[in-house]
């Protein structure tokens, strides 16, 4: 992160962190809350709801601040982020 607001106290995982769960809006693409934001949209026979796509954007990010712990031996193994992340497309698409 380049931004005056990072610097020795802020970190983009703390900046992360602290947005969850409700403003997650605030760190993420806003494209990313459109309903055609997964490349199919309504014509494709496949939508979700706004609430669908926050929730797994929540925890895609939590996912992600998992991963980004500082030291190696709190972040979570790479096999269960997997994991975690085709839980989170299943929902995303049975939605």
């Amino acid at each position: 992160p380049t931004g005056s607001e990072f610097g020795e106290l802020l970190s983009l995982h703390k900046h992360v962190q602290m947005a969850l769960p409700d403003q997650a809006a605030t760190v993420i693409d806003q494209d990313l809350l459109k309903a055609e934001s997964n490349g199919k949209g309504t014509e494709g026979g496949y939508h979700s709801s706004e609430d669908t796509r926050i929730s797994c954007i929540v925890s895609i990010l939590q996912v992600g601040i998992s991963c980004s712990k500082e030291t190696p031996t709190e972040r979570i193994q790479i096999g269960d982020a997997l994991r975690e992340l085709q839980i989170i497309r299943d929902k995303f698409y049975a939605h």
